[in-house]
């Protein structure tokens, strides 16, 4: 299996690593979207949401909210998290980006997609047949 992110994870590949605990990693992506943007990723590869476990979820989630708790007591507002499955992920090893925010920062991570809708029934009735199946 040829992955950057446990490349990274082996030492094999250069990243620079701001953070870690027993079971995840945080370091600097390529092309940051804001000041101290951050990837947080579990050590044990997982493709993505639907592939990771109960427990490394758990762990890059509590690893991303304490990340985020240490930035907002030195001058950060908040953060933003995201996460892709699939669409628009370009390595396929589970990761959190975390996205340190700062009141003024003029960062849009939620641009207009032009999408239209007024969250009526109608507008969810996919979501409330898929929510109401089996699980």
């Amino acid at each position: 299996m040829d992955c950057i992110f446990c490349d990274i994870v082996a030492g094999d590949a250069d990243a620079l690593v701001l953070d870690e605990t027993d079971e995840t990693l945080a370091f600097a992506p390529l092309d940051p979207v804001s000041e101290g943007h951050l990837l947080v990723v579990p050590k044990a590869h997982h493709e993505n949401l639907f592939d990771i476990s109960e427990e490394a979820l758990r762990a890059v989630t509590d690893h991303a909210r304490d990340i985020a708790t240490r930035l907002e007591k030195h001058g950060f507002d908040g953060v933003n998290l995201l996460h892709d499955t699939g669409v628009q992920q370009s390595v396929s090893h589970f990761h959190l980006h975390v996205a340190p925010r700062r009141a003024d920062d003029g960062l849009d991570c939620w641009p207009d997609s032009g999408y239209e809708s007024q969250g009526t029934e109608g507008d969810y009735a996919a979501v409330r047949e898929a929510l109401g199946g089996d699980r």
